[in-house]
């Protein structure tokens, strides 16, 4: 039985009534000529949204591995305002429509005319991102778990971080606060000593890490340790000068931070012109600004939480940062030995599969947008997307293998000294031994995004190498290594031609299918090997309600007891995600099990707590919107004298149709 607990920014929610939410509804579009009929209907559906101008055309770009094939990505607006989340891709070729995925909010009617001013918008927003507005508020209309705000929407520097913020347009309280930043030829040598080439070119009697080989210009920045001008420019308050730009005096590069920084830079460059014809990051060879040494590693042991987990430890992507809006990527200075543990944090540009990670980023700012909600399956979905790039630019690179500077399916390995230190790896091939979810029942959309998306990760993983799921036990016949470049080229083409902003694992699913199908045809190799990968990570089209419980940590400790207040006693998390219709919760009860499988103990539950409880990944609410997702944290305890059981949560839900459903999370062993 649970006690109750909050975790995470207190969100505060306009509810909105239930008429609203009762005819409104988000219905996730996926369909292509293999279902000709339904095709069809979305097609003139679409067409005739379009013409209302409730679609709007966003862009229209040619499929750079299928050059007859043109794609448009095109934004839902209601009465002249954009919903966050709504957008829908489309596919043609020369004798029609292809295929159409999306995201589309129907029967919306919520009034557009907001209570507030805009200087009134602007100062909820200041207030509630803690620092100061960029920009003018945009008036957008905001989906959330309960259903539907009319919100203003703005960017809010603070001293570490630029975040997104959403206020209810009525009152100006709080919905929705997340950070912008996405988080992980001279010669020189790199972090583990090897030899590179630098392209530079010559300024002022030197040479600066400028390359202007490539189409796309890359520049580096070597910060020099300074945070407050590394903030200056992040923010946009400075523009860039000379002298922020990396340099050396002869062309023989002796820092290995802006070496391997400035190098792999490129190289991602050049896998992605070279695997899928895509003309850097957003197609059209966008610069890419590439930020070094934003503090000094001496200074460690002074630096703040914020400051330690975002430039030291961490790498990231700004879509929005630098004062000519193009974006920046930053790699954190590390950790000397003995700071966390007894191992090195080395650069976070030393490993090329974190460089490439965090420049997928910017291709996906630039193309599938997916939803920056940390909270949501489309959050996790763009963790998953750059995992995948980092660690397939490494295998088109390096050897495979397990020693520094070698490829592999664990992510970021080559960051800590020993390497593969437990700091931050996450493994692809067994997602398990990282701590990682690799299955769809163990996902925690509460939780960490990057958990959650190895679940596509390890999808991926299975589609090349073939192997067993651990959790479903299904095996999968991947293509094999030497045919890893289908794959690649299917999951590419499936972000940044095919999938919406707000997509789910159900719609990642359908779209990498669809992609390999019109790659390498109709019951090709890569669509059974990618089909039955999905099948095996239990992902499913999201038709129905599913529920997941999950332990963390998976053994009752000293620090559990001491948030919980009991020995024994558990974290466990759970996540309810509605199918294809909106739902009404009536009621939620929970089993309790002792180490035999009886059961000892069926509670019920009020339905004030389960509002109060599924608060954590969107406002509390008893009522879930269709392809939406509600989260929980709770600590669980046995009754007195059992240490060891299982336990299960079940649900009871009323659909739109007023249909009774009932499901239940799996049940998870608690010792």
């Amino acid at each position: 039985m649970p006690t109750w607990f909050r975790m995470g920014t207190a969100l505060t929610a306009c509810l909105i009534s239930s008429s609203v939410f009762a005819q409104a509804r988000a219905t996730a579009i996926a369909t292509s000529r293999s279902e000709f009929n339904e095709l069809r209907a979305w097609d003139q559906r679409i067409d005739s949204l379009i013409r209302s101008r409730d679609l709007v055309v966003r862009e229209s770009m040619r499929d750079t591995m299928l050059p007859e094939r043109n794609h448009e990505r095109l934004d839902q607006y209601i009465r002249g305002v954009r919903v966050v989340g709504g957008d829908v891709t489309r596919q043609s070729a020369p004798d029609g429509t292809v295929s159409l995925f999306g995201m589309i909010h129907e029967g919306v009617d919520l009034s557009t005319v907001p209570r507030l001013t805009s200087e009134e918008a602007g100062e909820a927003l200041r207030k509630a991102g803690a620092g100061t507005l960029r920009g003018d508020p945009e008036l957008v209309i905001l989906p959330l778990s309960d259903g539907y705000h009319l919100s203003y929407y703005g960017q809010v520097i603070t001293a570490v971080d630029i975040v997104n913020v959403f206020v209810d347009a009525a009152s100006g309280s709080s919905l929705r606060v997340y950070s912008e930043f996405t988080t992980e030829v001279g010669s020189g040598k790199g972090a583990y000593g090897d030899d590179k080439k630098v392209a530079t070119k010559p300024s002022a009697g030197g040479f600066i890490a400028d390359d202007s080989l490539r189409p796309g210009a890359i520049t580096t920045y070597d910060m020099r340790g300074s945070f407050s001008r590394t903030e200056l420019l992040l923010d946009g308050v400075v523009s860039a000068a000379a002298s922020d730009v990396a340099s050396d005096s002869d062309n023989v590069w002796t820092d290995p931070t802006v070496v391997d920084a400035h190098v792999y830079s490129g190289w991602y460059y050049d896998y992605l012109f070279k695997r899928f014809g895509r003309s850097g990051t957003d197609n059209r060879n966008l610069r890419i600004a590439v930020y070094t040494h934003p503090v000094r590693v001496e200074d460690i042991g002074s630096a703040s939480p914020d400051v330690l987990g975002l430039f030291y430890v961490n790498a990231f992507y700004c879509g929005s940062c630098s004062r000519d809006g193009r974006g920046a990527v930053l790699f954190g200075e590390g950790a000397p030995r003995g700071f966390f543990g007894n191992f090195e944090v080395k650069p976070f540009s030393a490993a090329l599969d974190v460089v490439a990670h965090e420049l997928t980023h910017a291709v996906t700012y630039g193309s599938a947008r997916l939803n920056g909600f940390p909270l949501s399956e489309a959050g996790s979905l763009n963790e998953a997307f750059s995992d995948v790039f980092g660690v397939s630019t490494a295998f088109y690179y390096l050897p495979a293998g397990n020693a520094a500077m070698q490829a592999s399916y664990l992510l970021a390995k080559d960051l800590t000294q020993p390497i593969g230190g437990a700091f931050v790896a996450r493994s692809l091939a067994d997602p398990r031994s990282t701590g990682d979810a690799d299955h769809y029942s163990q996902r925690n959309i509460g939780g960490d995004p990057h958990a959650n998306g190895v679940i596509l990760g390890h999808a991926f993983y299975l589609a090349i190498e073939g192997g067993t799921n651990r959790t479903s036990g299904m095996s999968v016949q991947g293509v094999g290594a030497a045919n890893r470049e289908q794959i690649e080229k299917a999951f590419f083409r499936a972000l940044t031609m095919l999938l919406p902003s707000n997509s789910t694992f159900a719609l990642a699913r359908a779209a990498t299918i669809q992609a390999s199908r019109d790659l390498y045809g109709v019951n090709s190799t890569a669509e059974r090997a990618i089909t039955q990968a999905w099948d095996a990570v239990g992902v499913q089209p999201r038709t129905t309600p599913t529920a997941t419980l999950v332990v963390n940590p998976p053994t009752a400790n000293a620090q559990t007891a001491a948030t919980c207040g009991a020995n024994p006693s558990w974290i466990v998390y759970s996540t309810m995600s509605a199918g294809a219709s909106n739902l009404r919760i009536t009621s939620w009860t929970s089993d309790d099990f002792n180490a035999a499988g009886t059961l000892i103990d069926h509670s019920v539950y009020s339905l004030s707590n389960y509002a109060s409880s599924f608060s954590y990944c969107g406002p509390a609410s008893t009522t879930l919107l269709a392809q939406a997702d509600a989260c929980a944290a709770m600590c669980w305890y046995l009754n007195p004298g059992v240490t060891t059981g299982s336990t299960q949560l079940n649900f009871t839900a009323v659909d739109d149709t007023g249909r009774t459903l009932n499901f239940s999370t799996p049940r998870v062993t608690l010792r």
